[in-house]
């Protein structure tokens, strides 16, 4: 056994102590078998893994937490942490989770030079995937034979300061591969696991015993160590030359040095706590270690540690000391360092959770653009562009802190122009540019790019979208930036989120779209005119979903001469939900054309709908307000089915509600009543008729929203002409952006001017 497999022994126990809680049997990954879609589950895990990484003490807490993170995201893994020796040709087994005795063993030492995943992604500092029994048997025969034949496992380098210093290794048992978000996420948790074990290694003097000076050397990183005898009888302290070094002393042998010598370069502030724990050490026989502060010849305060054994006289008390004194100073001031990294990474992960609510909700490329830029602040950036191609030249797609001449200049470059957009688009390659000067030196055709953009470093990002992977982001920064690696990975979780929530968003788009255009299309094409009579609509769709909504409104003449007006609302947003308005349209239009009343149209139209019903779990209803108006007396007949209350306006008064007797909605009950409330109009009276989505949504009740329409209504009035009144109502009670949960809106107003002269 070499002297560093003992050193992991010693720190961090043997790695099989730990079975492990997978049984390779369980094939759980997500819901449905799927990764979740949600951006919050993502980020929320790198959040939680980064903190437990700052907080582990052991490789096996680093290892837990790792895939404790990951599991609910990817189903249960068996996983293992293999470091690197000092001589760099041999990868040490340092923990492992949920992997049987015989998969986890053969991984206890293993050479570099072997043809293996995990040595691949060491030699390669990249990570190694296999997706399938037929990879690993043509690429590494030698795994074959150690793993179960349904496996599929990634090899990820761990990396700290730019050095490869070991490998995380995970296993799934399931019929797919990693998904490249799945491979973002590890790539995160393996970018985060490589500082914190180098910390680990650089403090595991904390957790071991007493060692020889060749282990104790390269645990601590030290360049050399001080040996020292303590006589306690005469506090006479001899010691070699590199301890006198150790504590800025200069190099003696006679006269010894006292005790008192020996502190003398720790600082004042150290040393009550120091001689605390001397004494403490003087009263007993056993093994110890102590850590300290003295300054040393340059004046530079630096940590140490004394580790030894006191040793008894014959009387049983102690006599004597001696052991070791290590500089431990890099390895603190590492330690430091490390902490330092993974808790700003810890903060950065947190401050991203906030791009995950944003991402949900985004109905649109430019919202995705802009919650993702929004988040990107936490990196120091200050500008994204969104790319895909179109004949074989770039296109700006979404954009956020560009404006339309940094977007030309970007649409500039044909797709096979050498640009990191070429890279990323068509091979799929990241391109991190820390400075102008190395952007350029890459790229030399983005220097008008460059100038034109006005920024100093970017990153380029392929976005594997579900289209045909032909998409890519640029985040700008306008300083030089340094993409420390865990950055890097965090910002590939950012753009697999991306890439996800512009899927969406496109889909979204085209399906809105669709629906909006359908349900428009129900709508009448054209409204009666009249000299005396004005009629207005106005119809918007619901913000969020790309379903048909079932709000309508119509207008026509009729047979006896008079106006009618309805506005209607269909429970539900889907397909079901715009046939039922189409039919209850249809059937409206055709029962008021046979000259029946608004009483007896709504009767039929109710009883035509409740006969059609033929599974109450899946049955629709319907609300609707219906009024026939004779124009030449004002003489206004309305009768309501659940429908809100409309609204009346006569001339030169304040808007109120006008009492409408009402029955149930329609589709509900079969023998329903709609009694009728007739009014007569003064000449120059306002009528309002509307759906629910004006008045009615979470965090606005019913009669706030009433309320909140009459005074928004009666200020129209006042200052709004009528052809833009309706938009007007709807930008005041419902301002923009549009809320998510917004219901759909249909709106018909009328002005009844009098008798025709």
């Amino acid at each position: 056994m070499t002297f560093l497999s003992r050193v992991i022994r010693s720190f961090y126990g043997s790695p099989m102590e730990e079975p492990g809680r997978l049984t390779l049997a369980v094939r759980t990954v997500g819901p449905a078998g799927r990764p979740p879609s949600d951006p919050a589950v993502w980020l929320s895990a790198v959040h939680g893994a980064t903190a437990k990484a700052a907080r582990s003490r052991t490789a096996r807490e680093l290892l837990a937490g790792a895939l404790d993170a990951a599991a609910p995201l990817l189903g249960d893994l068996g996983g293992a942490l293999l470091l690197l020796d000092a001589s760099g040709r041999y990868l040490f087994l340092v923990a492992s989770q949920g992997l049987p005795a015989d998969v986890a063993l053969p991984m206890e030492a293993i050479g570099i030079d072997e043809e293996l995943s995990v040595t691949d992604a060491v030699r390669k500092a990249c990570p190694v995937w296999l997706n399938s029994f037929a990879q690993r048997q043509t690429r590494y025969p030698g795994l074959v034979d150690r793993l179960p034949v349904d496996l599929v496992t990634g090899a990820l380098p761990l990396i700290d300061n730019d050095t490869v210093i070991g490998v995380l290794t995970v296993l799934r048992q399931h019929e797919t591969g990693f998904s490249p978000v799945e491979r973002a996420f590890l790539r995160c948790l393996a970018d985060h696991a490589g500082p914190a074990l180098a910390a680990l290694t650089g403090r595991q003097l904390d957790h071991g015993g007493p060692e020889d000076e060749d282990v104790a050397a390269d645990a601590s990183g030290t360049m050399e160590l001080g040996t020292f005898v303590w006589h306690l009888d005469t506090g006479v302290v001899e010691g070699d030359d590199a301890l006198a070094r150790l504590h800025g002393l200069a190099p003696r042998s006679d006269p010894p040095l006292t005790l008192e010598e020996f502190l003398s370069q720790v600082p004042a502030t150290d040393l009550p706590a120091l001689r605390q724990s001397l004494g403490h050490i003087a009263q007993r026989c056993a093994d110890y270690q102590v850590r300290y502060r003295a300054y040393d010849a340059t004046g530079r305060l630096r940590t140490l540690e004394a580790r030894g054994r006191a040793h008894p006289a014959a009387d049983g008390h102690p006599m004597k000391m001696d052991g070791l004194v290590a500089d431990i100073t890099v390895a603190c001031d590492r330690q430091q360092l490390n902490q330092r990294l993974l808790s700003s990474q810890a903060e950065q992960s947190g401050r991203l959770r906030d791009l995950a609510a944003h991402l949900v909700s985004a109905a649109s490329l430019d919202d995705v653009a802009n919650a993702t830029g929004t988040a990107l602040r936490a990196f120091g950036a200050d500008g994204l562009l969104v790319v895909d191609t179109e004949r074989d030249r770039l296109r700006v797609i979404a954009s956020w802190g560009y404006g339309p001449a940094e977007e030309t200049a970007t649409e500039g470059f044909p797709l096979h122009a050498s640009t990191p957009f070429r890279d990323a688009l068509l091979q799929g390659t990241p391109t991190f540019a820390g400075s102008l000067r190395e952007g350029l030196a890459g790229y030399p055709s983005l220097v008008d790019f460059a100038h034109a953009t006005k920024r100093q470093s970017w990153a380029v990002l392929p976005l594997p979208t579900a289209q045909d992977g032909r998409a890519a982001c640029l985040i700008g920064f306008s300083a030089p930036h340094e993409f420390a690696p865990a950055e890097r990975s965090l910002l590939t979780v950012v753009a697999a989120l991306l890439a996800q929530a512009m899927d969406r968003a496109r889909i979204h788009d085209r399906e809105h779209r669709r629906a909006v255009e359908l349900q428009q299309g129900m709508l009448p094409r054209a409204l009666p005119e009249l000299r005396n009579t004005t009629v207005h609509t106005h119809y918007r769709p619901a913000a969020e979903g790309a379903a048909v909504g079932g709000d309508w409104y119509d207008a026509w003449y009729t047979p006896s001469g008079e106006l009618a007006l309805v506005v209607g609302d269909v429970q539900g947003h889907s397909t079901a939900a715009a046939a039922v308005m189409g039919r209850l349209r249809t059937a409206v239009r055709a029962y008021s054309a046979e000259g029946h009343s608004p009483a007896d149209v709504l009767h039929r139209t109710n009883a035509l709908l409740t006969q059609s019903s033929t599974d109450p779990d899946y049955d629709l209803f319907a609300t609707c307000v219906i009024a026939h108006l004779d124009t030449a007396t004002g003489r206004l007949s309305l009768c309501r089915a659940g429908h809100p209350q409309p609204l009346h306006a006569g001339p030169g008064k304040q808007p109120a509600v006008l009492p409408v007797d009402g029955g149930l909605p329609l589709g509900i009950e079969p023998d329903a009543v709609f009694p009728t409330t007739t009014v007569t109009l003064a000449p120059g009276s306002h009528l309002l008729l509307y759906t629910d989505g004006l008045v009615e949504r979470p965090g606005l009740d019913l009669d706030t929203g009433t309320r909140q329409l009459l005074t928004v209504f009666g200020s129209g009035l006042r200052s709004v002409p009528e052809s833009a009144l309706l938009a007007h109502i709807e930008q005041v009670c419902l301002p923009a952006p549009v809320p998510g949960d917004a219901d759909d809106i249909a709106a018909l107003y009328l002005r009844w001017q009098g008798p025709c002269p």
